[in-house]
């Protein structure tokens, strides 16, 4: 089975190790899937079966039409049938050259929920207005499916729920590394004894880490309560310069740590006592919040997307609401002064996060249609 995924690029982030894991199982399984990427972003590319052929598409503007074309000449020289989009704008440029075309099948797998901006809602629209009768969209989560299909009228189409798995093999508690700070940079600062939060997640303003900030000098004045808080991530510099000078304003530069990218945040698992998201747009259905909880790690999430799909309160963890730095604290107290059942935490994604149970479903997707 001849298969191309079209994707932005191959930098960190959830939806390209999705697509990553999905494509390695498909060489694993004897099929054919080539990738076609629309940047030279390739940061992970590393992570993919060195047998998979990647293409490089790179356009001059974000409209350049032309890109259509050479993404079908690449399609039509495999003799690929099908055609897996990640995210709209892929499928937008992609599909444009298939207008016509009944033959090719093509998936739309969405990974994005709120959109950040009315500009984006408005390029949302017209990308939409592509989606045929055969083709498929494929959503992460259940709240997903229903905010978008009311929100860009999603009448037609294929629609099928996949949630979002993990390899709980990696991300496994592992005994010779017990919590010892030691195994994170000296740098910051941290004691043994010393309450950790951790938030792993792109530096971008939709992510909530200036919420979380926030957030984090509530929890230290209204709850008297000295955890730290430790970023993961990379992203726009100016917008993390902006970040530290609000750690610094708040007096909280030995209690807020930027770790910047990392190709294995295992470690910051093991040394975390909590995990937590804020965004406010964008996130739709956590990888790193699965990881974590397959950790055993307590989640606070706010509330959009699939967060309360995800979070059971009580046994995964608590939920907040977004833009809300006194919720957000809130949950943040309320675990951090909890005992929930890490053994039960992990079992939860363990049973139903699994990425066995995820690409299974996709493999027989792909297959059968």
């Amino acid at each position: 089975m001849r298969i191309a995924f079209v994707i932005d690029g191959l930098q960190v982030g959830g939806a390209e190790k999705f697509m990553i894991s999905v494509v390695n199982m498909l060489i694993s399984k004897g099929c054919d899937p080539v990738i076609i990427l629309l940047s030279d972003r390739k940061a992970l590319i590393g992570e993919l079966d060195e047998r998979i052929p990647v293409y490089t598409v790179l356009r001059t503007s974000k409209y350049n039409l032309s890109v259509s074309k050479r993404i079908k000449d690449i399609i039509k020289e495999k003799e690929i049938r099908k055609v897996f989009c990640i995210n709209t704008y892929a499928f937008f440029l992609t599909k444009l050259s298939f207008l016509f075309d009944r033959e090719t099948k093509f998936y739309l797998s969405l990974h994005s929920t709120i959109p950040d901006s009315f500009k984006v809602y408005i390029q949302n629209i017209i990308y939409f207005r592509l989606i045929s009768r055969n083709d498929h969209i494929i959503f992460i989560c259940n709240n997903q499916m229903k905010y978008l299909q009311k929100k860009y009228y999603l009448s037609s189409a294929y629609k099928v729920v996949i949630y979002n798995g993990i390899d709980t093999a990696h991300y496994k508690p592992n005994s010779s590394l017990p919590k010892e700070l030691s195994i994170l940079d000296e740098n910051y600062r941290l004691y043994p004894d010393d309450k950790v939060i951790l938030n792993v997640a792109r530096l971008y303003p939709e992510k909530g880490h200036l919420e979380a900030i926030k957030a984090l000098a509530i929890l230290h004045k209204d709850y008297n309560y000295k955890a730290h808080l430790l970023f993961v991530g990379g992203g726009d510099p100016d917008y993390a310069h902006h970040l530290k000078e609000q750690v610094a304003a708040l007096s909280l530069e030995s209690y807020v740590y930027f770790a910047g990218n990392q190709t294995d945040v295992r470690k910051f698992y093991c040394a975390s006592d909590i995990f937590t998201l804020t965004s406010y747009s964008i996130e739709t259905f956590s990888l790193a919040a699965l990881e974590a909880m397959s950790y055993g790690l307590p989640c606070s999430l706010t509330e959009i997307g699939g967060a309360n799909e995800m979070v059971v309160e009580g046994l995964t963890g608590a939920l907040s609401k977004a833009k809300d730095p006194y919720s957000i604290a809130a949950s943040w107290h309320k675990l951090l002064t909890s005992v929930l059942n890490k053994k039960k935490i992990r079992n939860y994604v363990v049973n139903k996060f699994s990425s066995q149970r995820m690409l299974k479903e996709y493999y027989q997707l792909i297959c059968s249609s």
